[in-house]
């Protein structure tokens, strides 16, 4: 059988931490004082190449691709050195940057570089997806 860069899961429950190499949960500050998470699962990994599967879920209301400091309130974008593939699973986001919702069922193909960001989870449904990173190969 030959070497696999990535580990072989069976189907796992994501809860549990057999076959999730990390989860981690990310606060960050708002204007107002409070605080919003967002959770990420890392699926899987290839420590050779970095390409990674994360399972996102970002909780009502919660920020993440821009700079913090702005309150996320400008137009501040993020980009990635890495090609990004998502999907969202459940939930929606509004991308403030495009001055744009995506929901459920949205799909995104990144190469690296592109601009998008900073994002804001639904303030009541907030946002699961599914994201994949792969790194071109020099």
């Amino acid at each position: 059988m030959p070497s696999l860069a990535k580990p072989e899961i069976e189907f796992t429950p994501v809860a549990d931490s057999k076959g999730v190499f990390s989860s981690n949960v990310t606060a960050h500050s708002n204007a107002d004082g409070t605080f919003t998470n967002y959770r990420t699962y890392l699926l899987s990994h290839d420590p050779t190449t970095g390409d990674k599967t994360i399972l996102k879920e970002h909780s009502p209301g919660s920020v993440w691709g821009g700079n913090p400091s702005d309150n996320f309130d400008k137009d501040t974008v993020c980009s990635h050195d890495y090609w990004e593939e998502c999907y969202i699973i459940e939930g929606r986001f509004y991308d403030v940057g495009k001055k744009q919702w995506f929901a459920a069922g949205s799909y995104c193909c990144r190469p690296p570089g592109m601009l998008h960001g900073p994002c804001k989870a639904d303030e009541k449904i907030g946002c699961r997806e599914i994201c994949m990173a792969r790194y071109e190969q020099k």
